[in-house]
């Protein structure tokens, strides 16, 4: 019999976080799951470590070259899994123990829901295992009915990260991520197309735990930069063709802040950052009058691009999670 669960862990070189993610999952309150481990060519003897839990459940999904961490997510997209809903888990992050009990009775009561995310704590390998604590029987949610509402809410900084998705598996038949467009911005901008295709969700609770280490770090270069714009042109695309006022200060407070975020996370200085933000005032994606709409976020990434330094956004990460808790 099918399991009405599938949840699909794309993974390369990173064993130790691989079993600690894993058994997270078989610690799910909610058991009708099958686990599926999309493997992108690691040095690893990853399926041999499958083999030690002697659970039927769990499938090692190998490949003999690695195609990229987005390439490896296109597979997941592509597989033909036989179950109502489908979770895209990152390896190296931990649910908590009543992710898929909540997410899967909350599409069971909305049958036209495409997908539910949620929030998530941001922790370290020491605390991988320390769950946030949360009231679930006063859980709010919020409801995104309109193409237009969820791109918003992500416009607004929702905290939504790509791993907290439970999706319906008809939500991503035909869809796809575009890594050569979009860059690291790719998962975001796949979560806001299928958002236009229909209603969607998100649960405020923390129903996962969101690792931070040094293995995310990665050279940006203009790739990266080309990304952002394109994510930009694409928010832009996916709202209404007449913007009103509020939509348009929505957008210009978003695009100064995130390419300021952008600039920070390239981590190449000041300089290099004040040509980037020119070119993209000359290719109309903002104004300088725009900066007088920085916020938090667009003030922390100033600061880390003048210190050249992405510990004060880390800092500010550890700051906000310890306010939140």
């Amino acid at each position: 019999m099918k399991n009405k669960v599938a949840v699909a862990i794309p993974t390369y070189n990173r064993l130790g976080y691989l079993k600690e993610c894993i058994e997270s999952i078989l610690n799910q309150t909610f058991q009708d799951f099958s686990l599926f481990v999309f493997d992108n060519a690691s040095d690893d003897p990853v399926e041999q470590e499958l083999q030690k839990y002697q659970d039927e459940r769990i499938h090692f999904i190998g490949s003999t070259q690695n195609r990229g961490p987005i390439g490896n997510i296109n597979r997941i997209l592509e597989y033909p899994f036989d179950s109502e809903y489908v979770a895209i888990f990152h390896d190296d992050d931990a649910m908590h123990p009543k992710k898929l009990e909540l997410q899967s009775s909350f599409l069971d009561a909305r049958q036209g829901m495409l997908f539910v995310a949620s929030d998530f704590n941001e922790v370290s390998d020491k605390t991988i295992r320390s769950f946030a604590d949360f009231d679930e029987n006063n859980m709010k949610s919020a409801v995104y009915k309109n193409p237009y509402e969820f791109v918003r809410a992500e416009m607004s900084w929702l905290r939504c990260a790509f791993g907290s998705v439970m999706y319906r598996k008809s939500a991503f038949l035909t869809a796809r991520m575009h890594e050569d467009k979009f860059s690291e911005f790719a998962d975001l901008v796949f979560l806001m197309g299928i958002s236009k295709r229909g209603p969607c969700a998100f649960l405020k609770a923390p129903l996962m735990n969101y690792r931070i280490h040094p293995g995310q770090n990665r050279v940006l270069g203009e790739e990266y930069e080309q990304g952002a714009k394109e994510m930009l042109s694409f928010c832009r695309e996916s709202l209404p063709s007449v913007l009103d006022k509020k939509d348009e200060m929505l957008l210009r407070r978003y695009s100064v802040n995130f390419l300021l975020r952008a600039c920070a996370h390239i981590n190449k200085g000041f300089f290099y950052s004040l040509r980037f933000l020119q070119k993209c005032h000359q290719q109309q994606f903002i104004r300088y009058r725009d900066f007088r709409y920085i916020d938090a976020h667009g003030l922390v990434s100033a600061v880390s691009i003048v210190l050249k330094s992405k510990k004060i956004i880390s800092a500010a990460r550890w700051a906000r999670s310890l306010l939140r808790s």
